[in-house]
């Protein structure tokens, strides 16, 4: 067959790469993120395109497109959701618990200032949250998931 009518594989989305890994699609992360949460002799050899996987119980942290990995056991402090004891909001080092405990009891206050919190000046995101981004629609999906309303 004439490879001109042959259709190329589309390109899929960076996914967590096996072995070892669970196949997760990654969320990409920029140099600095990933140089706040590992070591830079960790990140050797990484390409410019680096990803995060937020799969709880796999255990590589980052990975590239190369199939260059950072394990877990590199990250400098372990963080939600890696860990069930790490921060949910790393900025102001909230436990997903805390969100918990709040919502089974019916109090949307706390969370209320948490959210204003993530979302102020003060948040700095891009370093201290191991994707880069905002911990505002995890805290909000912790507090709906478990919210029992009085």
């Amino acid at each position: 067959m004439n490879k001109a009518f042959v259709r190329e594989p589309e390109v899929s989305e960076p996914r967590c790469p096996e072995p070892g890994g669970c196949g997760a699609i990654g969320l990409p992360v920029t140099v600095r993120t990933l140089r706040a949460q590992v070591s830079e002799d960790a990140t050797h050899g990484f390409s410019e395109s680096a990803y995060y996987c937020p799969s709880p119980s796999c255990d590589i942290a980052y990975f590239d497109a190369w199939g260059q990995i950072v394990p877990r056991s590199e990250l400098r402090r372990l963080i939600y959701p890696k860990s069930d004891t790490g921060p949910v909001c790393a900025c102001f080092d909230v436990p997903a618990d805390e969100i918990v405990r709040e919502a089974v009891a019916g109090r949307k206050e706390r969370v209320r200032e948490l959210l204003q919190q993530a979302e102020s000046a003060e948040a700095r995101c891009e370093t201290e949250s191991p994707c880069g981004v905002s911990c505002v629609a995890e805290i909000r999906r912790i507090f709906l998931e478990h919210f029992t309303p009085e």
